[in-house]
């Protein structure tokens, strides 16, 4: 049986129509979260704050959860936009904190281009 974790994830700037792409694309990868939070900050962009606990895909392990999910949002918004990611298996008191920054946004995305083509 897998495991459950929490997570949290906070991206950010987002525009309004962009954080509805960004919970669309958390819905169809992963689950539909039972905690979401779009919070303003200047000049009309938001910060979207998600949180979860559930179960990842059997035998996929964290990093590989955050790699896909980041891909995949910022294939989805199409272009940069700063993630972080706080993971926790369901009984530890502290997680990983991933903060995907635009040098992880070029790596990520570059390793994804080349293993799974269109």
């Amino acid at each position: 049986m897998a495991s459950s974790y929490r997570l949290q994830i906070g991206l950010s700037p987002l525009a309004p129509q962009e954080a509805d792409i960004a919970l669309a694309t958390i819905r169809r990868m992963w689950c539909m979260p039972s905690w979401v939070r779009k919070q303003p900050l200047a000049d009309g962009v938001l910060l979207l704050e998600l949180r979860h606990e559930a179960a990842l895909k059997p035998g996929e392990s964290a990093d590989w959860f955050v790699e896909r999910i980041a891909a995949a949002l910022w294939q989805d918004i199409g272009r940069f936009v700063r993630i972080v990611i706080d993971i926790a298996p369901h009984e530890a008191p502290d997680g990983r904190v991933f903060i995907l920054e635009e040098a992880s946004y070029w790596r990520i995305m570059e390793s994804f281009r080349l293993s799974h083509p269109h």
